[in-house]
């Protein structure tokens, strides 16, 4: 209903600023019947309701009707007169009916409920004319809307706002959880050199928290998964029901299975994101080198990029599962964010004295100085995810496991001709914990 008020609102506004620009006198002067479409008056009205129409395509028709010896006449209308929707001046509106009574006699502007009659089911805004001298109604501008148009609209709007309000919902949980988590941690740090019996004590609540964590975190990804697939299966079959849907109804509908689409990876991103550093991982001897022309293979296209490798990276001792994700999310965005035709992307590895230098350079967008930090933020992106589908979690995930084993990340970029994501991990393993 709110929704519907707001809608309502708006056309009636829009409806009246047209109102207030047709010339009053030469409604008056207007015949109704056939003869009066020769009048000047006629067809410079005419032409008015028919501009109004090409600059409002979401109304159907434009007209002015008046009332005599009880019944509804049409005075001018927007539809061409070989039209077969055209009504002549004088034709009688057989199927008016109360509302359309109300606007001229009441003088009350008026939105009507979807009503059917020869041309179609429409809602009608009536806007009362009035004579600036009597006050008195001399004839009503009517604009119709398609009915379906106008409650494909209104659900459209509905189904939006409650995938906002579930995706508020989601994280309010999820900054609640982490908040708690982080507060826990705190508080048996401060408190570990004290005692050791509660530092097992602690360490055991913690670990009954990490579970608990780990159960609530699958619990709100089926939860939030399981409306999110009924909201799209519905709009497939509303989409299946509507056999003339108009092409921006169709758009509409687009974006929004886009939306939930977005949605549900963003759930698995921030369910992905909450379980790093919760579970031990086992170590494991990895031949770098292998591993990245695995996963160039796997991601990167055959054709419109060139991909090198430098023969120098080792074999070393690691958690595999995390060092394919740390790879995968910078190669991956490499692909995603080049803008050239041919889009290179290089791998270079370098031994400092106490640490593994990893480097991924591309030749694409680039990333300004002042967006350096933030893409490695929670649902950050540079680029609208309109234009460049992304969750914006694919960065915090490989920041949160390079300084989980106590490495550091930064990007060298002058922000016009591509990016240098730059990494250390210490040589002697850390286990994330």
């Amino acid at each position: 209903m709110h929704f519907k008020d707001n809608r309502t609102e708006s056309v009636l506004q829009i409806a009246k600023s047209i109102e207030v620009s047709l010339p009053k006198e030469a409604i008056k002067k207007l015949e109704v019947k056939p003869s009066g479409s020769n009048k000047p008056e006629y067809t410079a009205l005419k032409n008015s309701l028919r501009s109004i129409v090409s600059i409002n395509p979401k109304a159907s028709f434009a007209y002015l009707y008046t009332q005599r010896n009880g019944k509804i006449y049409f005075m001018v209308d927007s539809e061409p007169e070989n039209s077969k929707d055209y009504s002549p001046p004088g034709q009688e509106y057989t199927e008016a009916d109360g509302p359309t009574f109300k606007a001229i006699n009441n003088g009350e502007d008026i939105i009507t409920e979807p009503s059917t009659d020869r041309w179609g089911t429409w809602v009608s805004a009536y806007i009362p004319i009035k004579d600036e001298v009597s006050g008195k109604t001399i004839a009503v501008y009517g604009m119709d809307f398609d009915a379906k148009s106008w409650n494909n609209a209104l659900l459209f709007e509905v189904v939006e706002s409650s995938l906002l309000v579930l995706l508020f919902l989601m994280t309010s949980l999820f900054l609640f959880k982490i908040t708690d988590k982080n507060k826990i941690l705190n508080y048996d740090i401060i408190n570990r050199k004290l005692e050791e019996k509660k530092l097992h004590t602690a360490l055991s609540v913690l670990k009954k928290k990490n579970d608990e964590l780990d159960q609530f975190a699958y619990i709100v990804s089926h939860d939030l998964k399981a409306p999110l697939r009924a909201i799209y299966s519905l709009s497939e079959w509303i989409i299946e029901d509507l056999n003339d849907m108009s092409d921006e109804t169709n758009s509409n509908f687009k974006l929004l299975q886009g939306r939930i689409l977005r949605m549900e990876n963003l759930i698995n991103g921030i369910l992905e994101y909450s379980r790093i550093g919760t579970t031990n991982i086992e170590l494991e001897r990895l031949d770098l080198r292998k591993m990245l022309e695995e996963i160039v293979e796997t991601i990167v296209p055959n054709e419109g990029f060139e991909v090198t490798i430098g023969n120098n990276f080792p074999i070393i001792t690691t958690e595999k599962i995390l060092m394919h994700q740390v790879f995968s999310n910078l190669i991956g965005n490499a692909v995603k964010y080049n803008d050239k035709s041919i889009g290179k992307i290089e791998c270079i590895y370098a031994s400092l004295v106490h640490f593994h230098q990893f480097t991924i350079k591309d030749n694409g967008f680039g990333i300004p100085k002042k967006y350096q930090e933030k893409v490695f933020g929670v649902f950050q992106t540079i680029l609208a995810r309109d234009t460049k589908e992304s969750t914006g979690i694919g960065l915090s995930i490989v920041k949160k496991i390079i300084e989980g084993k106590s490495g550091s990340i930064h990007i060298e970029s002058d922000g016009n001709d591509g990016t240098s994501f730059i990494f250390t991990i210490p040589k002697k393993p850390k286990t994330m914990v």
